[in-house]
């Protein structure tokens, strides 16, 4: 009698801790919410730097569910002081400082019947807003420099690079334009110094201004690949 309840004993241990490991297995597999670092990204653009405008960007989502597709970031490119120099020639100076609201979507993952092209599954595309302020001198020989307050859209692509061993790179192509609220001076080189030229009051510029070509970097805990679809991995 005391061997046979030993046994019962023991496999009802067994039984409790394969139950207890599959319903654990279940949770994880079930999970709906993301690692707080997970959320968490890191970018600067490659572009900005080869014209000597150190950069850099952070985003955060806005909500820590598997299914989230919207994020809250900053970014911050600034090369020095953009004050004008009289006696230089040639001047390259901008302080830019922007908020922006993107909108993370992947490609359909259905193919139909007699689909031509397979959907690039690890291309993840993003659209937002943007908001931000500048300030910039820019002469050749001849040019301008002031401020400006500018918002509009944002848009581009990103894709997985390279995985590191407590995170990944991605690459990311986006531009964007919006208006721009700005007043400038304008100067010319003449007798081996600037000459002022020209002034104009803060006003509304007549045309769309591209304010940022970005083709960058962006570091996460977890790829772009994994993130921002129906179910993580």
């Amino acid at each position: 009698m005391m061997k046979r309840n030993i046994g019962i004993i023991l496999l009802a241990a067994i039984f409790c801790g394969t139950t207890a490991r599959a319903y654990a297995q279940t949770e994880k597999d079930n999970t709906t919410t993301m690692p707080a670092k997970d959320r968490w990204a890191f970018e600067t653009n490659a572009a900005d730097w080869l014209f000597l405008a150190p950069n850099v960007g952070v985003e955060f989502d806005l909500s820590n569910s598997i299914n989230n597709r919207w994020v809250i970031g900053a970014n911050i490119k600034w090369n020095g002081n953009a004050k004008v120099k009289m006696d230089d020639r040639i001047q390259m100076g901008i302080n830019d400082y922007r908020l922006e609201v993107k909108r993370y979507a992947k490609p359909t993952f259905n193919i139909q019947y007699g689909q031509a092209r397979i959907p690039k599954f690890w291309r993840t595309y993003y659209w937002g807003f943007y908001a931000g302020y500048s300030k910039f001198t820019g002469i050749w020989g001849k040019g301008a420099a002031g401020d400006m307050f500018h918002l509009g859209l944002t848009g581009g692509w990103q894709l997985p690079v390279y995985k590191c061993k407590h995170g990944a790179i991605d690459l990311d192509l986006g531009l964007s334009v919006g208006a721009a609220y700005a007043k400038y001076d304008k100067f010319k080189y003449e007798g081996n110094h600037l000459v002022y030229t020209k002034s104009r009051d803060r006003h509304v510029l007549p045309y769309p201004v591209l304010t940022d070509l970005r083709v960058g970097f962006v570091y996460r805990f977890n790829s772009i690949r994994n993130k921002y679809s129906h179910r993580q991995k």
